[in-house]
């Protein structure tokens, strides 16, 4: 999930360095000298209409990205276009604006939608459970890598697709922030048997990504189950934490 959107950033800033035409194996290279965390297996095309396989930035696996630029835009000091992401269990696209002079990033109209047990990490019972969940960012702002600014909405079935002892969870969806610098993802649900729940990921501009879930007023037939999936108590709740991401 959501991964996407800061090695796009890492992207367009390598496709700044040239002109729309330039070979997309070229401005990769751009982005992997200025950024060494960004590598990708293979380019074709141009950054005009081209496509990097295999993209990952640090320890995080992205997957394959399509980018078709808008040339014109290069004549009002951005570089904007269209920017396509495919990999096991996950597709996604988004409108990008990358500020030559100022730097800063905004993308617009993104959606992503995919399968939770394909995301490295889950843990084991909510992948087996075979969930699925939608990111829809209406627009986010970065700046100086930062995120400054973002809207947008997260949803997810993961536990309600989750049957342990009897106790299965609810929907989650929230909406999509910004916290210190940081992508903020968040979305809640309540339960029928009356468990409250609430996770929370964040996400660097590094790409370091953390899953924080909690749950309230547990029943004992949720202490059970959840203590499966990876719940430990913590005061008066239950909480799952979690890197999330990787290859």
């Amino acid at each position: 999930m959501r991964i996407f959107i800061i090695a796009v950033v890492v992207l367009l800033a390598g496709l700044a360095g040239g002109a729309a035409l330039l070979p997309m194996s070229m401005a990769a290279d751009m982005a992997t000298k200025q950024f060494p965390d960004f590598k990708f297996s293979g380019a074709s095309g141009s950054v005009w209409d081209g496509k990097l396989g295999k993209v990952s930035f640090g320890k995080q696996f992205i997957g394959d990205l399509a980018v078709k630029t808008d040339l014109l835009s290069l004549l009002t000091g951005n570089a904007s276009g269209k920017l396509g992401l495919t990999r096991e269990g996950f597709s996604g696209q988004a409108n990008i604006n990358y500020g030559l002079g100022n730097g800063r990033v905004e993308l617009k109209d993104a959606d992503i939608a995919g399968n939770t047990a394909m995301v490295p990490g889950m843990p084991a019972a909510l992948a087996k459970a075979d969930g699925k969940f939608t990111l829809k960012l209406a627009d986010v702002k970065f700046t100086e890598g930062a995120c400054a600014e973002a809207k947008g909405e997260v949803w997810t079935d993961a536990l309600s697709k989750v049957n342990i002892h009897g106790w299965t969870g609810p929907e989650l969806r929230g909406p999509v922030t910004c916290a210190g610098g940081k992508l903020n993802v968040e979305a809640g649900g309540k339960a029928e048997t009356g468990e409250d729940v609430l996770a929370v990921m964040t996400i660097s501009q590094h790409l370091d990504m953390e899953l924080t879930a909690t749950v309230s007023n547990a029943s004992p037939g949720a202490l059970q189950a959840l203590a499966e999936v990876g719940f430990k108590p913590e005061g008066d709740k239950l909480v799952l934490r979690q890197a999330v991401g990787g290859k």
